[in-house]
């Protein structure tokens, strides 16, 4: 099939120069020696394999559907601010933070009814097992498709050479397997940013700024931020200010006014839930702050446990960059293209941001991890490029230099760093699941009919491991707290009855001050879930050795402190076995109650 002009400019600008010299299989005396480091003798896009769309699609699907699968709950944010406020659509009850409290309403009711209409038919036919993984297998998906975007704006815009080791290194990626079939807005938005930025690099600017105001005003207000070199590009650059005006607005009403409307219904009065959480993270003296800070290199060292060394590789990318400009005279991108600057100022703006914020999460990095991966596989471009500078000047690269693609000489160099990275990603998956992901399977053996009465469901209750709830849906019954040594607050249950939403419980606070007034006793628990990890206190004893519990199930738990930190991050047969302790989660049953 012969090419089309497009396709050639995009593989121009991958790096081929082509020149009168090389038609007449002589190099031109006036050429100039920097302008053949990057020339490609093939002038089309037949040299250069690289998956096609439907290909890349099911390699995409197939590592976000294992994930949604085989990934665990990371953040028990995920579990209590999302999962659970999404079980009450669904069924009625669950639990509910100070986050949905009718008196702060900092959190958005509109996008969890995306996913408890969907579910709400389910259950008809499924149990709310079943239905977890659905929606996560939902998210999977959405993830992919938008990946897929990605992929194919990252070989218009900058070469498919960088696009295929964009999807090479991005499959196996720990981060991203973690990431994208979470409950967690801040994924949500990973999906819809970088198909946003899909839409702007192939010039399609509509959807991009629709995909921008459906993060911003369903997802997580910050990620604004990640659409301001959209609007550079768009006004400053084309002079697009109707066409920015225009769909800015259309998507405002789109959007905004039907997210209004369901959140004022649900909370009883007037309420505008992205402004509230953007004025409670930046114009209370508290903020998030109160739920922990971490130190400056918080994010350098989670950056390189879920991206190795394309981590590395992309926060190098600025200085690589330059290196390349300065070993060729002539560019090596196609003037229609989007200057480098203005591409990658997406990455740039959100780590500058969020590496300065005291709070620090790592999910806070969700939204930025294709951006990652590609400045990682920009970077991995230019040592190719550099690495073939060096070599036509010291080795004998130069006699064919005329006919040879740089590709051809540091192919080897992009195998071994996309081969490394992809083992390094897959031991950390490897050490993730092995360390935790038994825990979500514990609750499955709590038995939903052996309730007191109809009226009365079992109750699963935490203490310590308040954090390792995996949801309402994969928990039978009731899940409610005990008294730990743990002073923070912690979820209580949704009232009974149509205006639950709108009841203001005095045990609320915007302080992270703990209320144990909606506490149980443990003589109270059906079921209670303990841990042999740590030194059992008076308010934290080890109540699996106590007679009146009978332990039904167990399962291994990593003991973090007790454990080396390498072996502990990252699986290595025979070493992590070794170097790593392991404590018991168990499921105990209370044997004074009758049920």
């Amino acid at each position: 099939m012969p090419l089309t002009a497009r396709q050639r400019s995009i593989h121009n600008k991958n790096g081929a120069k082509r020149t009168a010299s090389f038609t007449k299989g002589r190099r031109s005396q006036k050429s100039n020696e920097g302008e053949y480091l990057f020339t490609n003798a093939p002038s089309d896009l037949r040299s250069i394999a690289y998956p096609g769309g439907a290909v890349a699609l099911a390699l995409l699907l197939s590592a976000r559907l294992a994930s949604a699968y085989w990934g665990q709950i990371a953040d028990c944010d995920e579990t209590y601010n999302y999962w659970e406020p999404l079980h009450y659509l669904v069924y009625g009850r669950g639990l509910q933070t100070w986050e949905y409290s009718a008196q702060y309403a900092i959190r958005s009711y509109m996008s969890l009814w995306l996913f408890a209409v969907p579910a709400k038919i389910l259950s008809l036919i499924m149990t709310p097992v079943t239905i977890f993984y659905t929606l996560k297998a939902l998210l999977a998906v959405l993830m992919a498709c938008s990946e897929l975007m990605f992929y194919k704006a990252v070989c218009h815009e900058f070469g498919v050479h960088v696009g295929r080791v964009w999807l090479f290194l991005n499959l196996p990626a720990a981060g991203c397997f973690a990431s994208s079939a979470a409950m967690l807005p801040s994924s949500w938005s990973s999906a819809l940013v970088t198909a946003a930025l899909a839409c702007w690099w192939r010039r399609r600017y509509p959807p991009a700024i629709f995909l921008i105001a459906a993060t911003v005003l369903l997802s997580w207000p910050f990620t604004a931020l990640l659409g301001v070199p959209i609007a550079v590009d768009m006004l400053l650059f084309k002079g697009l200010f109707k066409e920015f005006i225009k769909w800015s607005m259309i998507s405002l009403v789109i959007i905004l006014l039907p997210t209004v409307a369901v959140d004022s219904w649900h909370y009883g009065r007037l309420v505008v839930a992205p402004w509230n959480i953007v004025a409670y993270n930046i114009f209370t003296e508290h903020g998030p702050d109160l739920y922990g800070v971490e130190p400056w290199t918080y994010y350098f060292v989670n950056g390189f446990l879920n991206f190795n060394i394309v981590w590395v590789l992309a926060l190098s990318c600025p200085l690589l960059l330059v290196a390349c400009s300065l070993i060729s005279t002539r560019s090596s991108r196609a003037s229609f293209c989007i200057p480098y600057w203005l591409s990658l100022m997406p990455l740039a703006l959100w780590l500058a941001v969020f590496m300065t914020q005291p709070h620090k999460e790592e999910r806070f990095l969700y939204p930025v991890y294709s951006m990652i991966i590609l400045c990682g596989a920009i970077s991995l471009d230019c040592l190719q490029k550099m690495t073939f500078a060096v070599g036509t000047e010291l080795l004998r690269w130069r006699k064919e230099r005329e006919r040879r693609h740089y590709l051809v000489y540091t192919g080897p160099l992009v195998v071994m760093c996309v081969l490394l990275a992809g083992l390094l990603s897959i031991s950390r998956i490897i050490a993730l699941h092995s360390h935790y992901g038994s825990v979500s399977s514990l609750t499955s053996h709590v038995s939903p009919t052996t309730a007191a009465s109809a009226t009365n469901d079992v109750l699963v209750c935490y203490g310590k491991d308040w954090y390792r709830s995996s949801s309402s849906f994969l928990a039978p019954g009731h899940v409610r707290f005990i008294a730990s040594e743990f002073d923070g607050q912690l979820p209580a249950p949704y009232s009974v009855g149509a205006n639950a939403t709108r009841v203001i419980h005095p045990y609320f606070n915007d302080q992270n001050r703990g209320d144990n007034r909606t506490y149980l006793q443990p003589s109270e628990c059906h079921y209670l879930v303990d841990s042999d990890a740590g030194k059992p206190t008076r308010l934290q004893p080890h109540f699996h050795k106590r007679d009146e519990w009978e332990i039904v199930a167990r399962v291994p738990l990593l003991d973090a402190d007790r454990s080396h930190r390498i072996f502990r991050a990252f699986y290595v047969p025979v070493l992590t076995n070794k170097n790593c302790v392991y404590a018991n989660l168990y499921l105990l049953k209370n044997r004074l109650i009758e049920f």
